[in-house]
């Protein structure tokens, strides 16, 4: 569980690297390119580094309907990402996609039987006021947050359902598959921004690249290692990463609410830690909780009406 919480603190980490220079490729480059781009070179590292250290490289022969669902959700989100980033500062279209684990919680609690504790759910809802808090200074509903909000909803479902997958490909494999597939499935959209490529971009895409790649490795082990529920609060570290990034590349300097909002974070995290007995259970448990106390289960009530 705590090298689940260790592995996303380091995802989130360096993903602003990698929306930052998502954000200056945009410049130039259409978004559909940009993913592109972005996932065929992460899929090139991950086969690199799947045959230097002998990681043998699978391909799923069940569940190969659900890992195409997986990966149009994550391409999608990535997308919208990059649209988002062209239109409103990165802090803000970061920001939006902090909708992201508390739709993977709960879908998790709701469909997977995931068990939620007070001080998971207190976490989160800490952590989720201290982003609001980062975010509420400037932060206007327009067309570039709407954008980046369904980007966080449709990456908090790949994110649920990444956990539920979780023993069907090892984690180099669903990196490679998905990355390599993703970049297949945007081909058609991405061919006309080729034409617009050059080679002082090379550097930077392969930068991309790598922290493309190494932020979805670690984001597929950290939820194979633990529920959607006790990882949602560390996700919001993006935020730390996020504004380091804006004030080194942007010139952009955090206000009084920011510093207060990253303290809520840090603390929501240092929250979700505490071991709490489980309150909500599970959707499946409070039904049963709930025929317990009316003395009846509709079900079988129903069942051994028709057997009279």
């Amino acid at each position: 569980m705590q090298s689940g919480v260790f592995l996303i603190l380091l995802s989130v980490s360096l993903t602003p690297l990698g929306d930052g220079l998502s954000k200056y490729l945009g410049q130039t480059q259409s978004p559909f390119f940009i993913v592109f781009l972005r996932y065929f070179v992460a899929g090139v590292i991950a086969v690199i580094a799947a045959r230097a250290t002998g990681t043998p490289l699978e391909f799923p022969r069940r569940g190969r309907g659900g890992l195409l669902v997986r990966t149009a959700l994550v391409m999608a989100a990535m997308t919208l990402l990059i649209v988002a980033l062209t239109l409103i500062p990165l802090a803000h279209a970061v920001g939006g996609f902090l909708i992201a684990p508390i739709v993977a919680m709960l879908i998790s609690v709701s469909f997977y039987g995931e068990k939620l504790t007070l001080a998971r759910l207190f976490g989160a809802v800490i952590s989720l006021l201290g982003a609001v808090l980062i975010l509420l200074p400037g932060a206007e509903l327009e067309v570039g947050m709407l954008i980046a909000l369904t980007g966080g909803m449709l990456l908090g479902a790949f994110l649920a359902l990444t956990r539920q997958a979780k023993n069907q490909l090892n984690a180099m494999s669903t990196l490679t598959v998905q990355c390599l597939m993703g970049s297949v499935m945007l081909l058609p959209l991405a061919a006309s921004g080729m034409a617009h490529f050059h080679a002082s971009l090379i550097w930077p895409a392969l930068g991309l690249g790598g922290v493309t790649a190494a932020t979805h490795l670690l984001t597929v082990l950290a939820y194979q290692r633990a529920d959607s529920a006790r990882l949602a609060p560390f996700f919001y570290f993006n935020l730390v990463a996020a504004i380091v990034v804006g004030l080194v590349w942007f010139n952009e300097i955090p206000s009084r609410a920011a510093i207060l909002g990253l303290s809520a974070i840090i603390f929501g995290g240092l929250v979700s830690l505490i071991r709490s007995p489980n309150f909500a259970i599970t959707i499946k448990d409070k039904r049963q909780t709930l025929y317990a106390a009316v003395g009846r289960n509709p079900l079988r009530s129903e069942q051994s009406e028709m057997k009279n």
